[in-house]
Order: structure tokens, then sequence, then C-alpha cells
């Protein structure tokens, strides 16, 4: 059991920052030329949200694919529906959209779930990598990717990120501590009385 995961992700990773968020950028860039295109020619927006998320993935996956194939230590998994990229055994990961939590967003699937699950292993994995997600997240209007994330997750609970900026050879990272009690409520607080001790005789003059 790795008992520094996120120092292994890290360490793995890093010689290829640069490429990992290059893919995203690139497809991003990809589908926005595309989106230009068929404005230039009156051919409509697309009608649903999802359409424009599955092709972003595509591209990205497709740019990611094309850049990794080839390289040592790393293995292009394709699959029917996903594409999945090993590194080096250690590290295990796939592209998501991120959310305002910095969680991917999932059909939940068996094969979803499992990724999500740091105690389960997946066919054909080495038991030992560490499965991550990368994730783009983009501004409100969603015309510009604002952060490209690693994120370890524990189901629908956030372990730790960082963020791999624009110096690909840097990156800052978060550890999410686990929840502390709450505090009292501002009500329970006006009920507490401060503790009043005995009254002193009054000195006579």
């Amino acid at each position: 059991m790795d008992h520094d995961p996120e120092h292994t992700v890290r360490a793995t990773l890093e010689p290829h920052h640069s490429k990992i968020r290059g893919a995203i950028l690139d497809g991003f860039a990809e589908v926005q030329a595309v989106d230009q295109y068929r404005r230039e020619n009156d051919l409509g927006p697309r009608l649903y949200p999802r359409t424009v998320t599955n092709d972003i993935f595509d591209a990205v996956a497709r740019r990611a694919s094309s850049t990794f194939v080839g390289v040592p230590g790393v293995r292009v998994l394709h699959e029917t529906q996903t594409v999945k990229f090993c590194f080096d055994d250690k590290v295990l990961l796939r592209f998501k959209k991120g959310d305002e939590s910095h969680l991917g967003r999932n059909i939940q699937t068996q094969a979803s779930l499992a990724f999500v699950d740091p105690q389960q292993d997946l066919p054909g994995m080495p038991s030992e990598a560490v499965k991550v997600e990368v994730l783009y997240e983009t501004n409100v209007i969603g015309n510009e990717i604002e952060k490209v994330l690693v994120v370890a997750r524990d189901g629908n609970r956030l372990l730790w990120f960082y963020e791999i900026g624009d110096d690909a050879d840097s990156a800052t990272g978060t550890v999410i501590p686990l929840p502390l009690a709450p505090a009292p409520d501002d009500d329970d607080m006006s009920m507490v009385k401060p503790k009043v001790g005995p009254k002193k005789a009054d000195r006579k003059e």
C-alpha cells in the first residue's frame, strides 16, 4: 500500500505535466474552432450541454492518445467508452470535466464507481497504481480553461489535489482535511452565561 500517494503521483507525472496540460488546452481549442466554424456558416449551436462536454472529451482523448503513444513507461488503454493512461505502473489516470467541488463528473456505472474507489483494483491494471483524475475547469461562460487539476478521490469525497499551472514544471497542491465537528450555533452560544462568583459582603465604613 502506498503511504504517500500524492508524492508518488507528483513524482511520476511531473515529467509529463506539460504534455497533460497541453492535451487539454489543444483539445479545448479544437472544439472552440469547430464552434467558430458553425457560427460562421450558420449551422446553429449545439442543443445540449452534454454534447459540448462529450466533444471536448473526445478531442482531449485523441490529443492525449497521440501524445503518449510510444512514450516509454506510458500505456494508452483504449476502452469502449473511454481511455485511460498508465504511467510506470504507478499512476492510472483519466480525463474529466471538473465541477465546483474539484470532482470529475461521472455517470455512475460499475466501471466509474470502481475507478473512484481507491481500494478496488481494475481488471488488467496494476493493483499498486494510484488512480487519479485529471480535470479541466472552465470559467462561468465555458469559453476558457481556468484550471487543470490532478485529483484523488474516494467516491464522492475529495482526498487531495494539485494544479498543473502555466509553468507545468511547478505545481501547487492541497490536502483536504477530515471534517471537523460543527461549531455551536450562535443561538446556543447566546444561551451560555458567564459564571458569577458570590458577592462580597459590603464593607462598613
